[in-house]
């Protein structure tokens, strides 16, 4: 048998003090640590507990069944789908207290359905396409996806980002 070539080494003590870090740097802001992709496959719970430990407010996933994972791990911090769910996912969202991200008329009315079917408010937010081309509305979109949020009375604009 031959001996490993490459290999990953998780230090949960290094995640804890680089969110440290950066709560130090950017306070008063909060931080989202971002564990999608089995934490970068790294252990998404073990990565999330840590980082939430370390001053951490809020995790961010890439699709819903990621933060459901996280909801099994008994981990309670506000969880943001960093992606738009398919129509059918926001139900899942709203179940499992996820914060879905919105970025199209169609999620919009997907989000607001989903509240609706399950007597619930939804936090979204909105994504907004800076740049990168890969997902989001354009900024002369925003405005009007921010409105039909306000208007339905399921949703709450919880914020409105970008990726830099």
């Amino acid at each position: 048998m031959s001996e490993a070539r490459a290999w990953a080494e998780v230090d949960l003590d290094a995640v804890a003090h680089n969110v440290a870090v950066l709560r130090r740097e950017a306070a008063p802001a909060e931080v989202l640590a971002v564990v999608k992709a089995d934490g970068y496959g790294h252990g998404a719970g073990p990565v999330a507990a840590a980082a939430l430990d370390a001053g951490a407010t809020r995790l961010g996933v890439a699709i819903p069944a990621e933060g459901v994972q996280l909801r099994d791990a008994d981990l309670a911090a506000p969880i943001v789908v960093l992606s738009e769910p398919r129509a059918a996912e926001f139900a899942e969202c709203v179940a499992f207290g996820l914060e879905p991200t919105v970025y199209t008329a169609d999620g919009v009315r997907a989000a607001a359905k989903a509240a609706s079917d399950h007597g619930r408010q939804l936090q979204v937010h909105l994504k907004v396409d800076t740049g990168m081309h890969r997902v989001g509305a354009t900024p002369a979109q925003a405005v009007e996806l921010a409105d039909a949020i306000a208007a339905e009375p399921g949703l709450v604009l919880a914020s409105v980002f970008t990726h830099c």
